[in-house]
């Protein structure tokens, strides 16, 4: 199991930060904001911590911070000189796969059954619409 909680921008503190997302699992958690992130075991001992630079507030609405910049420094070195990834894209892709499947479920106001297998809906047309989208002609993806 995997719950999910994220807050910004209300000015209440939450784990003594301004924004951030609290992944809860069953063996443990972790707690990531744009300044890094801290592990937690069942027990809420912190069990590791990264910083990732200096701090961000929540009154900055556009995202400015320096996880976001060195994230997009490590991609963009990959590709321009095959650098190693800091994150592969397979892990990349689980983690944005759970957002949209947060989206969806949040959209058509249910609990989703996933395929293990695949993490694609099961037995849900309805929320299968929000899994792909429209191209315009001519910028369809080809995999």
């Amino acid at each position: 199991m995997l719950a999910w909680e994220d807050k910004s921008c209300n000015g209440m503190k939450f784990f003594g930060r301004d924004r951030g997302s609290t992944i809860i699992g069953t063996t443990g958690s972790v707690l990531v904001d744009r300044d890094g992130y801290e592990t937690y075991d069942l027990k809420g001992n912190m069990t590791g911590q990264v910083k990732a630079g200096s701090a961000t507030s929540s009154e900055d609405l556009v995202g400015a911070d320096s996880m976001t910049d060195l994230h997009f420094a490590n991609f963009i070195a990959a590709i321009k000189t095959g650098a190693k990834l800091n994150a592969p894209v397979s892990i990349g892709n689980v983690a944005v796969t759970m957002l949209q499947l947060t989206n969806i479920a949040w959209e058509v106001n249910r609990e989703l059954q996933l395929d293990p297998k695949d993490g694609k809906i099961l037995h849900d047309a309805e929320a299968m619409k929000g899994w792909g989208r429209d191209y315009e002609k001519g910028w369809a993806p080809h995999i």
